[in-house]
């Protein structure tokens, strides 16, 4: 009884969440979830001071998110204006007028230990014409506008696709406060003027509001976006520039009306200094023009963005300026840094949410007791780490592997210094078509391939093994595949229409 008693002692009793948005209703609602009423949960958020969200794209692992929290997918979408997204479409980054898709899902079914791509390689060197993305299901269904669940038969082929959402996450982050507010979460309004620490130890201790209410907690998530009030202006864990690499540092976005048909897929369209982004949500759609300010000043990029896109707009132009990095650590004493405060990848692969996602589960595997254990810290941190790493490589790839030099920006894109990690990942996959990608890693082997033959990397020769490997008729097997494909994504429901009957927005 005594030990209970002991280790009770030494549990958190409570938990601060600075800011809202995404990045902090995220937050409450996991925690509230996880942690039920042993823990007395309290964000803080200020109307004053509002959100970046400008509408979100997302990846597959947001539909585990909201499983986890129990959350009905068609509710979800009827709420939060959401629409469904199955790939994302990458025009004029190869080169000029040339487009490729980055599906959702594997590529077609593995040959015994070998994955599909091997094989797709060796037919591509005998002459084979069809491209790797004509062998996902996602393909098929994006190209067609179509969508459907996948199969929960391992062995069907409308099995080997995933999907993930557009929505607005303004109505996201409002959807999750009503949430946790129900499991217990207590919001306060106020602006944070002041944030005290500990003389023992210098970690944090109480933060004081505008009103002059103080809010004391055992521990703190710091979800303040950009100016990371805790972690980084109170507790000075620095900021790594990933400049150097990524030169993008502004956007400006604007929603306009809808005017064609609502595509199952995001688009990312590249310009002479950066790319748009077309993100359709069932009423609207998103668009944003990510650029570099080296290259392109902000009256450019906003008459390039409202030059370009579809439809009246609904909105003003939203300028915003933002720095690619992370934070030296993300755990430092007893704050957590979650979204923007712990760094930003630009939205290319629609990973801003997922870093979300995986720091708050993060953060409820290895959450701490008071004693902040500094293994616990160095754990998270050192996963983190490696997660933004990770991504940052995936994302560079993109910008490196161009035919591209008609501007100063792509041609620097194209002839930059990459990290050694990705150079020797590319190096590898460019002699035999082998990839070394880490089980944990976000971006799998089909997910790396689909943008490497996207923007016509290929490798010298295919893997020696694959010599051995005739007893397949590779022409017949992959027309025979494709063919399949073509004909489940032809039997599928319409995009819009499966959204109308299923989960239409409620305004």
């Amino acid at each position: 009884m005594s030990d209970t008693k002991n280790n009770n002692a030494k549990n958190i009793k409570s938990v601060a969440i600075v800011g809202g948005g995404s990045a902090g209703w995220m937050t409450a609602s996991m925690l509230s979830k996880q942690l039920g009423s042993s823990i007395q949960i309290t964000l803080i958020e200020s109307e004053q001071i509002g959100t970046i969200g400008v509408g979100e794209a997302t990846i597959p692992p947001i539909q585990n998110f909201n499983r986890i929290l129990g959350i009905d997918e068609t509710e979800f979408l009827s709420s939060c204006n959401g629409s469904i997204k199955l790939a994302i479409e990458f025009e004029n980054w190869t080169k000029l007028n040339h487009k490729y898709m980055h599906p959702f899902g594997s590529f077609a079914v593995d040959f015994d230990y070998m994955s599909f791509p091997y094989f797709w390689l060796k037919a591509r060197a005998e002459g084979y014409k069809r491209d790797l993305q004509e062998f996902s299901i996602a393909w098929h269904l994006a190209s067609n506008n179509k969508f459907q669940k996948p199969s929960t038969d391992p062995q069907s082929l409308a099995s080997k696709f995933d999907y993930a959402y557009h929505f607005d996450a303004g109505k996201y982050a409002q959807f999750l406060r009503q949430y946790s507010e129900k499991n217990g979460v207590v919001r306060k309004e106020g602006k944070i003027v002041d944030v005290v620490t500990s003389d023992i130890d210098g970690s944090i201790s109480t933060v004081r509001l505008e009103s002059g209410e103080l809010v004391n907690a055992d521990f703190f998530v710091d979800c303040s976006g950009q100016q990371a009030l805790l972690l980084g202006k109170t507790l000075n864990v620095e900021f790594e520039s990933w400049h150097e690499h990524l030169l993008n540092d502004r956007a400006v976005a604007v929603q306009t009306a809808h005017m064609s048909q609502l595509k199952p897929y995001t688009r990312s369209i590249a310009h002479h200094a950066g790319w748009q982004w077309r993100i359709p949500l069932q009423t609207r759609m998103g668009n944003g023009n990510v650029y570099a300010s080296e290259f392109m000043q902000q009256d450019e990029a906003e008459k390039l963005l409202l030059d370009t896109v579809e439809g009246p707009t609904l909105t003003e132009p939203n300028h915003i300026k933002f720095r690619t990095g992370k934070r030296a650590k993300f755990w430092h004493k007893n704050c957590v840094a979650i979204g923007l405060s712990a760094g930003f990848l630009e939205p290319l692969e629609s990973t801003s949410l997922h870093l979300i996602q995986s720091g708050i589960m993060r953060l409820v595997r290895l959450f701490p007791d008071l004693s902040m254990s500094p293994l616990l810290q160095q754990e998270y941190n050192n996963s983190t780490a490696k997660e933004y790493e990770a991504i940052k490589d995936f994302i560079i790839l993109h910008y490196k592997a161009t035919e591209r030099d008609d501007s100063e920006y792509w041609r620097y894109c194209k002839n930059m210094v990459i990290p050694d990690s990705l150079k020797s990942r590319i190096e590898l996959y460019k002699e035999h078509g082998h990839l070394s990608v880490h089980d944990k890693e976000l971006f799998k082997q089909d997910n790396w391939m689909a943008v490497l033959t996207g923007q016509h990397v290929y490798p010298e020769s295919v893997g020696p093994i694959l010599a051995a490997k005739n007893e397949l008729d590779l022409t017949r097997t992959l027309d025979s595949i494709y063919n399949n494909m073509k004909g489940l994504a032809a039997t599928a429901t319409g995009h819009e229409m499966y959204l109308m009957k299923n989960a239409p927005f409620k305004g």
